[in-house]
Protein backbone atom coordinates (compact mmCIF):
# COMPACT_ATOMS: atom_id res chain seq x y z
CA UNK A 1 0.00 0.00 0.00
CA UNK A 2 3.11 2.71 0.85
CA UNK A 3 4.45 1.54 -2.53
CA UNK A 4 1.31 2.43 -4.75
CA UNK A 5 0.69 5.52 -2.42
CA UNK A 6 3.92 6.85 -3.26
CA UNK A 7 3.92 5.53 -6.79
CA UNK A 8 0.23 7.91 -7.22
CA UNK A 9 1.65 10.74 -5.19
CA UNK A 10 4.67 10.78 -7.74
CA UNK A 11 2.89 10.60 -11.19
CA UNK A 12 0.15 13.13 -9.79
CA UNK A 13 3.54 15.42 -9.07
CA UNK A 14 4.09 15.22 -12.84
CA UNK A 15 1.04 15.71 -14.50
CA UNK A 16 1.01 18.63 -12.50
CA UNK A 17 4.19 19.55 -13.31
CA UNK A 18 3.31 19.20 -17.24
CA UNK A 19 -0.06 20.68 -17.22
CA UNK A 20 1.44 23.86 -15.34
CA UNK A 21 3.94 23.69 -18.35
CA UNK A 22 0.81 23.67 -20.72
CA UNK A 23 -0.99 26.57 -19.61
CA UNK A 24 1.66 28.73 -19.04
CA UNK A 25 3.21 30.99 -21.03
CA UNK A 26 7.19 29.92 -20.26
CA UNK A 27 7.53 26.43 -21.59
CA UNK A 28 9.06 23.92 -19.27
CA UNK A 29 12.70 23.86 -19.99
CA UNK A 30 14.54 21.47 -21.93
CA UNK A 31 16.35 19.95 -19.77
CA UNK A 32 13.61 19.14 -16.86
CA UNK A 33 11.92 17.53 -20.09
CA UNK A 34 14.85 15.31 -20.84
CA UNK A 35 15.17 14.87 -17.47
CA UNK A 36 11.61 13.60 -16.65
CA UNK A 37 11.15 11.29 -19.92
CA UNK A 38 14.98 9.73 -19.99
CA UNK A 39 14.67 8.80 -15.96
CA UNK A 40 16.20 5.80 -15.67
CA UNK A 41 13.62 2.78 -14.88
CA UNK A 42 15.00 0.47 -11.68
CA UNK A 43 16.26 -3.04 -13.26
CA UNK A 44 13.56 -5.54 -12.69
CA UNK A 45 15.54 -8.20 -10.95
CA UNK A 46 18.09 -6.53 -8.83
CA UNK A 47 20.70 -8.08 -6.81
CA UNK A 48 19.73 -10.97 -5.05
CA UNK A 49 22.20 -10.27 -2.44
CA UNK A 50 20.15 -6.93 -1.04
CA UNK A 51 17.25 -7.06 0.46
CA UNK A 52 16.71 -3.12 0.05
CA UNK A 53 16.23 -0.47 -2.41
CA UNK A 54 16.46 3.62 -2.52
CA UNK A 55 14.63 5.08 -5.14
CA UNK A 56 12.19 8.03 -6.10
CA UNK A 57 14.75 10.73 -4.73
CA UNK A 58 12.67 14.02 -5.87
CA UNK A 59 15.28 17.03 -7.01
CA UNK A 60 12.90 19.77 -5.81
CA UNK A 61 13.01 18.54 -2.32
CA UNK A 62 15.95 18.75 0.33
CA UNK A 63 14.94 15.38 1.55
CA UNK A 64 14.55 12.00 0.03
CA UNK A 65 11.51 9.12 -0.15
CA UNK A 66 12.82 6.30 0.63
CA UNK A 67 11.04 3.44 0.08
CA UNK A 68 12.31 -0.04 1.68
CA UNK A 69 11.70 -3.08 0.31
CA UNK A 70 12.01 -6.80 2.27
CA UNK A 71 13.29 -9.66 -1.13
CA UNK A 72 14.16 -12.33 1.65
CA UNK A 73 11.16 -14.18 0.69
CA UNK A 74 11.45 -14.16 -2.96
CA UNK A 75 11.96 -17.08 -4.84
CA UNK A 76 15.61 -17.70 -6.02
CA UNK A 77 15.73 -21.30 -7.99
CA UNK A 78 18.85 -23.18 -7.15
CA UNK A 79 20.88 -24.63 -10.38
CA UNK A 80 19.99 -28.10 -10.85
CA UNK A 81 22.62 -30.45 -11.73
CA UNK A 82 22.80 -33.22 -14.61
CA UNK A 83 23.99 -36.54 -11.98
CA UNK A 84 27.15 -37.59 -10.93
CA UNK A 85 30.18 -38.32 -12.54
CA UNK A 86 29.67 -42.16 -12.13
CA UNK A 87 26.87 -42.13 -14.95
CA UNK A 88 28.54 -39.53 -17.51
CA UNK A 89 31.44 -41.29 -17.43
CA UNK A 90 29.72 -44.43 -18.11
CA UNK A 91 27.60 -43.02 -21.04
CA UNK A 92 30.87 -42.22 -22.58
CA UNK A 93 32.28 -44.99 -22.46
CA UNK A 94 29.43 -46.79 -23.40
CA UNK A 95 28.78 -44.40 -26.44
CA UNK A 96 33.11 -45.41 -27.37
CA UNK A 97 32.46 -49.43 -26.58
CA UNK A 98 29.54 -48.84 -29.41
CA UNK A 99 32.22 -47.15 -32.11
CA UNK A 100 34.84 -49.59 -30.98
CA UNK A 101 33.02 -52.65 -31.24
CA UNK A 102 31.28 -51.82 -34.98
CA UNK A 103 34.85 -51.27 -36.36
CA UNK A 104 33.93 -47.64 -37.33
CA UNK A 105 31.70 -44.78 -37.03
CA UNK A 106 28.19 -44.42 -35.37
CA UNK A 107 25.46 -42.59 -37.35
CA UNK A 108 24.11 -39.27 -35.89
CA UNK A 109 20.85 -41.06 -34.72
CA UNK A 110 21.92 -43.87 -32.72
CA UNK A 111 24.55 -41.11 -31.02
CA UNK A 112 21.23 -39.47 -30.47
CA UNK A 113 19.25 -41.92 -29.28
CA UNK A 114 21.72 -43.16 -26.82
CA UNK A 115 22.45 -40.04 -25.08
CA UNK A 116 18.48 -39.31 -24.70
CA UNK A 117 17.12 -42.94 -23.97
CA UNK A 118 20.40 -45.07 -22.67
CA UNK A 119 18.34 -47.43 -19.91
CA UNK A 120 20.93 -46.17 -17.46
CA UNK A 121 22.11 -42.66 -18.32
CA UNK A 122 20.00 -40.78 -20.70
CA UNK A 123 18.93 -37.74 -20.48
CA UNK A 124 15.18 -38.67 -20.19
CA UNK A 125 15.08 -42.00 -18.48
CA UNK A 126 16.12 -41.09 -14.45
CA UNK A 127 15.06 -37.37 -14.22
CA UNK A 128 12.37 -34.86 -14.61
CA UNK A 129 13.66 -32.70 -17.36
CA UNK A 130 11.01 -29.99 -17.30
CA UNK A 131 10.24 -26.85 -15.72
CA UNK A 132 12.06 -24.28 -13.99
CA UNK A 133 14.67 -27.11 -12.23
CA UNK A 134 14.33 -28.88 -15.55
CA UNK A 135 16.18 -27.59 -18.58
CA UNK A 136 13.57 -26.70 -20.86
CA UNK A 137 9.50 -26.13 -20.16
CA UNK A 138 7.01 -26.43 -22.37
CA UNK A 139 3.73 -24.89 -23.43
CA UNK A 140 0.85 -27.24 -20.38
CA UNK A 141 3.62 -26.04 -18.14
CA UNK A 142 3.11 -22.40 -19.11
CA UNK A 143 -0.41 -21.95 -18.87
CA UNK A 144 -3.71 -25.34 -18.18
CA UNK A 145 -5.59 -23.47 -21.27
CA UNK A 146 -2.71 -25.27 -23.56
CA UNK A 147 -4.57 -28.81 -22.34
CA UNK A 148 -7.94 -28.16 -21.89
CA UNK A 149 -8.20 -26.74 -25.77
CA UNK A 150 -6.43 -29.66 -26.94
CA UNK A 151 -9.42 -31.36 -25.12
CA UNK A 152 -12.28 -28.91 -26.43
CA UNK A 153 -10.49 -30.78 -30.03
CA UNK A 154 -10.69 -33.80 -28.94
CA UNK A 155 -14.36 -33.84 -27.18
CA UNK A 156 -15.33 -32.34 -30.51
CA UNK A 157 -13.69 -34.91 -32.31
CA UNK A 158 -14.99 -37.78 -30.43
CA UNK A 159 -18.83 -36.48 -31.29
CA UNK A 160 -17.61 -36.13 -35.07
CA UNK A 161 -16.71 -39.93 -35.01
CA UNK A 162 -20.40 -41.08 -33.90
CA UNK A 163 -19.53 -40.60 -30.30
CA UNK A 164 -18.31 -44.02 -29.59
CA UNK A 165 -18.82 -46.21 -26.34
CA UNK A 166 -15.18 -46.71 -26.24
CA UNK A 167 -11.98 -44.86 -27.64
CA UNK A 168 -8.24 -45.11 -27.21
CA UNK A 169 -6.67 -41.74 -26.39
CA UNK A 170 -2.88 -42.14 -26.97
CA UNK A 171 -0.46 -38.98 -25.91
CA UNK A 172 2.99 -40.12 -27.18
CA UNK A 173 5.90 -38.53 -24.89
CA UNK A 174 3.39 -37.32 -22.32
CA UNK A 175 6.11 -35.17 -19.78
CA UNK A 176 4.93 -34.85 -16.57
CA UNK A 177 1.44 -35.89 -17.83
CA UNK A 178 0.13 -31.88 -17.53
CA UNK A 179 -1.72 -31.53 -20.73
CA UNK A 180 -3.38 -35.16 -20.39
CA UNK A 181 -4.23 -34.02 -16.95
CA UNK A 182 -5.53 -30.49 -17.83
CA UNK A 183 -7.66 -32.08 -20.35
CA UNK A 184 -9.26 -34.39 -18.21
CA UNK A 185 -9.81 -31.65 -15.95
CA UNK A 186 -11.28 -29.45 -18.07
CA UNK A 187 -13.94 -32.17 -19.93
CA UNK A 188 -14.68 -33.95 -16.24
CA UNK A 189 -18.02 -32.66 -17.19
CA UNK A 190 -18.88 -34.28 -20.05
CA UNK A 191 -19.87 -37.81 -18.46
CA UNK A 192 -21.00 -40.17 -22.01
CA UNK A 193 -17.13 -39.10 -22.93
CA UNK A 194 -14.54 -38.99 -20.42
CA UNK A 195 -16.62 -42.86 -19.74
CA UNK A 196 -15.30 -43.56 -23.30
CA UNK A 197 -11.96 -42.84 -22.62
CA UNK A 198 -9.37 -45.43 -22.53
CA UNK A 199 -5.69 -43.99 -21.51
CA UNK A 200 -2.61 -44.66 -22.84
CA UNK A 201 0.53 -43.26 -22.40
CA UNK A 202 3.80 -44.22 -24.39
CA UNK A 203 6.46 -43.03 -22.16
CA UNK A 204 9.86 -45.09 -22.47
CA UNK A 205 11.17 -43.40 -19.25
CA UNK A 206 10.45 -45.02 -15.40
CA UNK A 207 10.97 -41.64 -13.91
CA UNK A 208 8.64 -39.83 -16.05
CA UNK A 209 6.04 -42.40 -15.54
CA UNK A 210 5.73 -41.99 -11.96
CA UNK A 211 5.11 -38.17 -12.42
CA UNK A 212 2.38 -38.99 -14.81
CA UNK A 213 0.86 -41.73 -12.53
CA UNK A 214 0.76 -38.59 -10.20
CA UNK A 215 -0.15 -36.21 -12.22
CA UNK A 216 -3.54 -37.95 -13.56
CA UNK A 217 -3.77 -38.56 -9.86
CA UNK A 218 -4.23 -42.52 -10.77
CA UNK A 219 -5.23 -45.19 -8.26
CA UNK A 220 -4.18 -49.08 -8.43
CA UNK A 221 -0.33 -50.51 -8.89
CA UNK A 222 2.33 -48.01 -8.71
CA UNK A 223 4.44 -46.42 -11.06
CA UNK A 224 7.17 -48.67 -12.62
CA UNK A 225 8.52 -49.95 -15.29
CA UNK A 226 6.13 -52.66 -16.54
CA UNK A 227 2.57 -50.23 -15.23
CA UNK A 228 -0.11 -50.83 -17.20
CA UNK A 229 0.39 -54.02 -18.79
CA UNK A 230 -2.15 -56.50 -17.32
CA UNK A 231 -2.47 -54.42 -14.41
CA UNK A 232 -5.77 -52.06 -13.22
CA UNK A 233 -4.76 -48.63 -13.02
CA UNK A 234 -7.53 -45.65 -13.00
CA UNK A 235 -7.36 -42.06 -12.93
CA UNK A 236 -9.63 -40.52 -10.25
CA UNK A 237 -10.07 -37.72 -12.22
CA UNK A 238 -12.32 -38.74 -14.50
CA UNK A 239 -12.35 -42.87 -13.94
CA UNK A 240 -10.57 -43.69 -16.77
CA UNK A 241 -8.40 -46.73 -17.43
CA UNK A 242 -4.86 -45.74 -17.77
CA UNK A 243 -2.12 -48.24 -18.90
CA UNK A 244 2.00 -47.22 -20.09
CA UNK A 245 3.46 -48.59 -23.53
CA UNK A 246 7.19 -47.88 -24.95
CA UNK A 247 5.99 -48.06 -28.56
CA UNK A 248 2.86 -47.31 -30.09
CA UNK A 249 2.88 -50.80 -31.52
CA UNK A 250 2.17 -51.91 -28.07
CA UNK A 251 -1.42 -49.99 -27.47
CA UNK A 252 -4.39 -52.14 -28.50
CA UNK A 253 -5.58 -51.98 -32.32
CA UNK A 254 -9.48 -52.34 -33.04
CA UNK A 255 -10.37 -49.36 -31.02
CA UNK A 256 -11.35 -46.14 -32.30
CA UNK A 257 -8.08 -43.50 -31.23
CA UNK A 258 -6.95 -40.13 -31.00
CA UNK A 259 -3.59 -39.65 -30.83
CA UNK A 260 -1.69 -36.83 -29.31
CA UNK A 261 1.67 -35.63 -29.78
CA UNK A 262 3.35 -32.49 -28.66
CA UNK A 263 6.89 -31.95 -28.67
CA UNK A 264 7.39 -35.51 -29.76
CA UNK A 265 8.69 -35.27 -33.36
CA UNK A 266 11.35 -32.90 -32.68
CA UNK A 267 13.08 -35.06 -29.96
CA UNK A 268 13.46 -38.07 -32.64
CA UNK A 269 16.73 -39.40 -33.67
CA UNK A 270 18.20 -37.41 -36.62
CA UNK A 271 20.19 -38.25 -39.64
CA UNK A 272 22.60 -35.43 -41.52
CA UNK A 273 24.04 -35.40 -44.86
CA UNK A 274 26.31 -33.00 -46.28
CA UNK A 275 27.36 -32.16 -49.55
CA UNK A 276 30.71 -33.58 -50.28
CA UNK A 277 32.92 -33.61 -54.39
CA UNK A 278 30.87 -37.16 -55.37
CA UNK A 279 27.68 -36.31 -53.66
CA UNK A 280 25.54 -36.95 -50.39
CA UNK A 281 27.24 -38.33 -47.73
CA UNK A 282 26.18 -39.13 -44.19
CA UNK A 283 27.59 -37.61 -41.00
CA UNK A 284 28.89 -39.85 -38.73
CA UNK A 285 30.57 -39.71 -34.67
CA UNK A 286 33.65 -41.41 -35.04
CA UNK A 287 36.54 -41.28 -31.63
CA UNK A 288 39.48 -39.38 -32.50
CA UNK A 289 42.91 -40.62 -31.33
CA UNK A 290 43.03 -39.02 -28.45
CA UNK A 291 39.76 -40.37 -27.46
CA UNK A 292 37.37 -37.45 -28.07
CA UNK A 293 34.28 -37.64 -30.41
CA UNK A 294 33.95 -35.97 -33.89
CA UNK A 295 32.41 -35.67 -37.09
CA UNK A 296 33.62 -38.04 -40.25
CA UNK A 297 31.49 -38.72 -43.40
CA UNK A 298 30.66 -41.61 -44.88
CA UNK A 299 32.57 -42.17 -47.49
CA UNK A 300 29.39 -44.97 -49.35
CA UNK A 301 25.60 -44.63 -49.06
CA UNK A 302 24.14 -45.78 -45.92
CA UNK A 303 20.62 -46.76 -44.78
CA UNK A 304 19.23 -43.52 -44.64
CA UNK A 305 19.82 -42.52 -47.98
CA UNK A 306 16.72 -44.29 -48.99
CA UNK A 307 15.11 -41.90 -46.65
CA UNK A 308 16.83 -39.02 -48.40
CA UNK A 309 16.11 -39.93 -51.59
CA UNK A 310 12.10 -40.58 -50.49
CA UNK A 311 12.61 -36.81 -49.04
CA UNK A 312 13.90 -35.74 -52.02
CA UNK A 313 11.00 -36.38 -53.93
CA UNK A 314 8.64 -33.86 -51.31
CA UNK A 315 10.97 -31.09 -52.34
CA UNK A 316 10.38 -28.22 -54.26
CA UNK A 317 12.50 -27.65 -57.06
CA UNK A 318 15.67 -26.44 -56.42
CA UNK A 319 15.41 -26.66 -52.83
CA UNK A 320 18.70 -28.78 -52.12
CA UNK A 321 21.01 -27.03 -54.65
CA UNK A 322 20.82 -23.86 -51.90
CA UNK A 323 21.98 -26.23 -49.42
CA UNK A 324 25.13 -27.86 -48.17
CA UNK A 325 23.78 -30.19 -45.08
CA UNK A 326 20.14 -32.17 -45.15
CA UNK A 327 18.96 -33.37 -42.07
CA UNK A 328 16.44 -35.86 -42.15
CA UNK A 329 14.12 -38.06 -39.41
CA UNK A 330 13.34 -41.61 -40.50
CA UNK A 331 11.76 -42.33 -37.56
CA UNK A 332 9.34 -39.91 -38.03
CA UNK A 333 8.29 -40.58 -41.62
CA UNK A 334 7.72 -44.33 -40.19
CA UNK A 335 5.76 -42.90 -36.97
CA UNK A 336 3.82 -40.61 -39.06
CA UNK A 337 2.84 -43.71 -41.75
CA UNK A 338 1.93 -46.09 -38.93
CA UNK A 339 -0.52 -43.38 -37.42
CA UNK A 340 -2.18 -42.96 -40.60
CA UNK A 341 -2.43 -47.06 -40.91
CA UNK A 342 -3.91 -47.15 -37.81
CA UNK A 343 -6.59 -44.70 -38.20
CA UNK A 344 -7.38 -45.91 -41.43
CA UNK A 345 -7.94 -49.31 -39.97
CA UNK A 346 -9.72 -48.62 -36.47
CA UNK A 347 -10.99 -44.86 -36.93
CA UNK A 348 -10.18 -41.92 -35.04
CA UNK A 349 -7.86 -38.65 -35.52
CA UNK A 350 -4.53 -37.36 -34.62
CA UNK A 351 -3.00 -34.04 -33.40
CA UNK A 352 0.21 -33.42 -34.04
CA UNK A 353 1.73 -30.19 -32.75
CA UNK A 354 5.44 -29.13 -33.33
CA UNK A 355 7.58 -26.15 -34.21
CA UNK A 356 9.98 -25.72 -36.46
CA UNK A 357 10.66 -24.85 -40.28
CA UNK A 358 8.07 -25.88 -42.73
CA UNK A 359 10.79 -27.22 -45.33
CA UNK A 360 13.39 -28.88 -45.77
CA UNK A 361 15.51 -28.84 -42.43
CA UNK A 362 19.26 -27.54 -42.78
CA UNK A 363 20.86 -28.31 -39.31
CA UNK A 364 17.78 -28.33 -36.61
CA UNK A 365 20.27 -30.84 -33.98
CA UNK A 366 20.66 -28.59 -30.45
CA UNK A 367 22.10 -29.55 -26.84
CA UNK A 368 22.63 -28.23 -23.17
CA UNK A 369 26.12 -27.15 -23.35
CA UNK A 370 26.30 -28.29 -19.51
CA UNK A 371 24.55 -32.01 -20.48
CA UNK A 372 26.94 -32.73 -23.07
CA UNK A 373 29.80 -31.56 -22.07
CA UNK A 374 29.69 -33.80 -18.67
CA UNK A 375 27.74 -36.36 -19.84
CA UNK A 376 29.17 -37.10 -23.26
CA UNK A 377 31.90 -34.41 -24.33
CA UNK A 378 30.21 -32.28 -26.74
CA UNK A 379 31.58 -33.07 -30.32
CA UNK A 380 34.41 -31.39 -31.98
Amino acid sequence: MLLRRVAAQASAHYRRRLLTAATSSAPLPTSQLLRFFTSPCPPPFPDAESNSVEHLEDSNTTTAAKISIDRSGLYNPPEHSHGGSDSESELVKHLKGIIKFRGGPITVAEYMEEVLTNPKAGFYINRDVFGAQGDFITSPEVSQMFGEMVGVWIMCTWEQMGQPNKVNLVELGPGRGTLLADLLRGTSKFKNFTDSLHIHLVECSPALRKIQYQSLKCEGEDAGDEQGKGKHIVSTMTGSPVSWHSTLDEVPAGTPTIIIAHEFYDALPVHQFQRASHGWCEKMVDVTENSSFQFVLSPRPTPATLYLMKRCKWAEAGEFSKLDQIEICPRAMDLTQIIAKRIGADGGAALIIDYGLNGIVSDSLQFTPEFFHKRCNRIA
